[in-house]
């Protein structure tokens, strides 16, 4: 059995698995509470939702923590695409989640 097998939450990295399991078991105790975090943003959005960009602006956490949080939302089955696509800060198109 790998070492992933006991994070479920994370996948693999692509390099330096040391690091990121340090990383990795650093923000486990974090988990709900930022997943609660997110959540409730998308909730308040209504049927519109939110693009990864947009939880951050709400939020106030960084891209990698947001994007991540709203991935577990979404493997848990939490958040679903609204299938609607928004444009980015950067000019790229981004998929809108809303609360299933």
């Amino acid at each position: 059995m790998s070492a992933w097998a006991a994070l479920p939450l994370f996948t693999p990295p692509h390099s330096d698995l040391e690091t990121s399991l340090e990383s990795a078991r650093s923000i486990e105790q974090h988990v709900a509470r930022l997943e609660r975090r997110v959540l409730d943003a998308i909730a308040d959005s209504g049927e519109r939702g939110l693009c990864d960009h947009e939880i951050e602006g709400i939020t106030g956490l960084m891209h990698t923590t947001a994007s991540a949080r709203r991935r577990g939302l979404v493997i848990k089955g939490l958040v679903v695409e609204t299938g609607e696509r928004r444009t980015t800060p950067s000019g790229r198109s981004a998929k809108a989640w809303r609360v299933k």
